[in-house]
This record gives C-alpha cells, structure tokens and sequence, in this order.
C-alpha cells in the first residue's frame, strides 16, 4: 500500500474483500473507511465492529434490528451511539420503536440522545410523558389535543362527551371509535359527540391491572384543569383496566372493543347490567321495587310489566325483569345493539324527567374548587 499513490483508497478496496486488510486498513486510515462504511459488506462491518470501530459498531446494530435481533443489537448501539449525528440516532429511535423497545428509548431520552422530531413526540406518547412535554404542532397535525382549552362542544348534540387518555394507544383506539360512532351513531343521530381525543399522560395516573375496573385518580386535576362547563360526560382511557361508569365518567382500557363502548355509553343514561351484578351492588338494587332502569324492573312483591323476562341481574328471592326474552347488548357487550334497546334508548334520551349524573357534578361533590371555564353558551337540550 505504501508503494502507490491514494494510498487510503487501495487499503479501502483492499479492506473490502479480506478481514485481516480490513482492520489493518482502519487502522491507519480510520477517517476515509468511517466516511465509506456503508460500501462494506456486511460480514466486514461485523469484524471491524468486533474490533472497536464504533460507527461500524452503530452501523452493524441498525442491521442487526432490521434482522429482529434487537438484543443482540443493543450491545453494539449502546457504546456508540453518543458519538453518532442525528440523523443515526434518530433512524436507531425509529427501529427500536418497531420492535417496541421501551425501556431502551426511555433511556435514551433520558440521555437526551433522541433529536425533537416527530419521532420523538411519538415515544414520549408511548412512555407517558406529561402533556406539556408534548409539541402543539404535532399534536395539532396528529388530530389530537393537549388541554381542554382546545376542545369545544357542539351545540346540536343531547350530550357532549370529553375523551381522554393517557397513552398513544389509547389516542389511537378514541378516534377509532369515535369514527365509528360518527359513521353509525346510536340510538340516532345528535344523542352523542365526542371531542378530539385529549392526551393527559402522566398527569394522571391510572391503576394497571387488567383483572381489574379501569380506574384513574381525578382528585389531582380536579381543581387544577379548566373543565368546560359544555360537556356533560368523560371517556377516560387508561392502558388497561375492564370498562365501568361511576359518576359520569366512563373508563376503560384501551384494548378494549367497540362494543364494550357502546355498552358503557348507555351506562350514561341509567341503563343496568343484565348480567349477575355484584353482590354488593345486588344488597340495595335488588331490594327496590318497580322501573330502577329502562331495562331493568324489580318485582318486589308486585307483577313484572307483561312481556318482560327474568334477568340475572338480582340472583336472590326478589327477581329482575327485563324487556327482551333475547340476550342483549347489557348482557354480553359483543352483541350488537337490537332494535328494542335502541328504541328504549332513544326514548331514555327523549326523556327530560331523568337524572343523569354527570362528571360536574361528582366533581363539585368531591371538591369545592372545581375550575369550570364557560366557553360558549350551552345551548344542547340537557337538564
């Protein structure tokens, strides 16, 4: 090699078709093979990564990641990757959220080694950043939202419905069913709307056991977020947890099916479960008599209404009747939503003597600093 003129460029070529002239070659020409790594092959870039070239390192992590051996790779990125430009960082954070490497980017952001990007917004959804941490313009192009002061209700719905969560799933599974419920609403059109999903992420924090009722603390936000006074009820998503409604407020893990939603919507204007309810719950509902719900009826020493049939809801003595002999929607969520219970729903809505409790009120009831904010008059037709 010392014999010719463009010495680096024979060691290069050299380097290419024998290990052993590969590494003598990096070694005295360790710039020009740097600037030219992606012209060797593959079993090259591995001998000299063996070696302690750290782009060559980097380099053969990124094809170890394309080949799913992410652990593999993580020996070869982790010592080199500092040293590497952004456009190589951020195509490794863009592979390890492929393959769904949390706990390593949750690193590497801690570092500080993910450039802003898109890229990065996404991975910050995925851990659960808190919302300020979040870009308004990404957040704005991605068709969601990072404050209630960015939502707005519409006037010509019964019922406005804030949607919220704490995950990028979550985000992802709302405005799926919120397109669905546009593209099919139930029990008829302008019953429900839906704002854009609003992201929360640590701000909150929500239980994570999916053996158990999805549940999140509201304590926290409810006198530190401007709640608008034009929404009457919350679809809260935490990662995991089975669908349930208390007080206005719907929550539920976000693997959960369309159906389960619709479930718990109707939840919000006082329908029951038809299914063997708690034995708790059953101690006093199962006591009272006559209409507790538009499709439950307690026949407590009186006559069930004619054409209604026994519900397991009440599993003791006293027996609960409900509208349809068929399974329905309130018993099994996988069902889809009969002509009987959508006209009793409809009807439910059209309604003006029921009592639903919305989230305002549990809010107010629970804190006496609620921070409501009036952004338009709130002309849908509610209590």
């Amino acid at each position: 090699m010392g014999s010719v003129n463009h010495n680096n460029i024979l060691a290069l070529w050299l380097g290419k078709k024998n290990p052993h002239a590969a590494i003598a070659g990096f070694n005295q020409f360790p710039q020009f093979f740097n600037a030219h790594l992606l012209s060797i092959p593959n079993p090259i870039i591995e001998i000299l990564a063996l070696n302690g070239s750290t782009d060559a390192q980097f380099i053969w992590a990124l094809q170890l990641l394309e080949q799913h051996q992410a652990d593999t790779a993580k020996v070869y990125w982790q010592p080199s990757v500092a040293k590497q430009p952004d456009k190589q960082r951020l195509h490794l954070a863009n592979l390890l959220m492929e393959h769904q490497r949390w706990h390593e980017l949750a690193h590497l952001a801690t570092q500080e080694l993910i450039p802003s990007s898109d890229t990065f917004d996404l991975i910050k959804l995925n851990l659960g950043y808190p919302a300020h941490a979040i870009s308004h313009d990404f957040a704005k192009r991605s068709d969601f939202s990072l404050s209630t002061a960015d939502v707005i209700a519409d006037t010509h719905c019964e019922y406005n419905v804030l949607m919220m969560t704490d995950h990028y799933q979550g985000l992802t599974k709302l405005k799926d069913f919120k397109q669905r419920y546009i593209t099919q609403p139930e029990p008829r059109r302008g019953a429900f709307c839906f704002s854009t999903p609003l992201y929360l992420g640590s701000d909150i924090s929500c239980q994570n056991n999916p053996k158990h009722a999805a549940s999140c603390d509201w304590q926290a936000l409810i006198s530190n977020v401007q709640w608008p006074k034009e929404y009457d009820f919350i679809v809260m998503m935490p990662r995991t947890g089975k669908g349930n409604v208390r007080s206005g407020i719907m929550q539920l893990g976000s693997q959960s099916h369309y159906g389960i939603f619709l479930h718990e919507l109707m939840h919000f204007n006082g329908f029951e479960d038809e299914y063997a309810l708690p034995i708790v719950k059953q101690a006093w509902l199962c006591k009272q008599t006559g209409y507790v719900a538009p499709n439950l009826f307690i026949a407590n020493n009186i006559a069930p209404p004619e054409g209604w049939h026994v519900s397991q809801s009440c599993q003791g003595r006293i027996k609960a009747y409900k509208p349809s002999d068929n399974w329905s929607i309130m018993q099994y969520q996988q069902l889809a939503l009969s002509t009987k219970y959508r006209e009793l729903w409809s009807a439910q809505i059209n309604n003006k003597q029921q009592h639903l409790l919305r989230f305002a009120d549990y809010f107010s009831k629970v804190s006496g600093t609620v921070n409501f904010i009036d952004k338009m008059t709130n002309n849908h037709n509610t209590e």
